[in-house]
């Protein structure tokens, strides 16, 4: 799907994938293009969904901006940073994956962008607390299955923002504030709240 943020002429594509699909081939054949760090990385992770979901999302990316670049997957110049945040080494390329559930998605776009999955579910009041202003936390009743939607609208939001600037675990969530010449796009599917943040040249 080919999105257009409001405020941003830059196109962005985003897809998603159902991580009950990804077979034990797919998953061999992606973590062999990894680098040795960033294999041993995966192999780390415990918990087989969330090591299937993040292979899904290497080869979400891979196969997107292999399109994108017209070159095989395993030429695609992907890289990840230790915090785990993708990047191309290609100016004016950019990528962001997230994953929650049984759901890995990936943009990729012209410009800066970070994008923010999670499956919509209850959450407590002491964790909307930690992450939401009072201000947000006006919006939300706890408990209320339509407001936790909108907890999950803010939570992806903020976690967009982050992938995006780089700037996450360094930042209090309930005082981040968006950042200017930043455009977000909301939507609902599959069960999940998901936001896109871009950033406008």
């Amino acid at each position: 799907m080919k999105i257009k943020t409001r405020e941003a002429r830059d196109t962005m594509e985003l897809q998603w994938y159902d991580i009950r699909e990804l077979t034990e081939d797919a998953a061999l054949a992606v973590m062999g293009m990894m680098d040795e760090t960033r294999r041993r990385r995966v192999a780390d992770i415990a918990g087989e969904d969330d090591r299937k979901r993040t292979v899904a999302g290497e080869l979400l990316a891979r196969q997107m901006l292999a399109a994108r670049l017209g070159c095989p997957e395993k030429d695609v110049p992907l890289s990840w940073d230790e915090l785990g945040k993708p990047s191309v080494e290609r100016e004016g390329v950019y990528v962001s994956v997230s994953h929650s559930g049984a759901w890995a998605v990936c943009v990729t776009a012209d410009a800066p962008v970070g994008v923010d999955v999670e499956v919509v579910r209850s959450a407590q009041e002491k964790f909307m607390r930690r992450v939401c202003s009072q201000q947000e936390m006006a919006c939300i009743r706890p408990g209320d299955d339509g407001d936790c939607r909108r907890f999950w609208e803010i939570w992806t939001a903020k976690e967009a923002l982050f992938k995006l600037t780089g700037k996450g675990p360094l930042l209090k969530l309930s005082r981040f504030a968006l950042p200017e010449r930043v455009a977000l796009d909301y939507m609902e599917k599959n069960g999940c709240a998901l936001t896109v943040a871009a950033e406008i040249l």
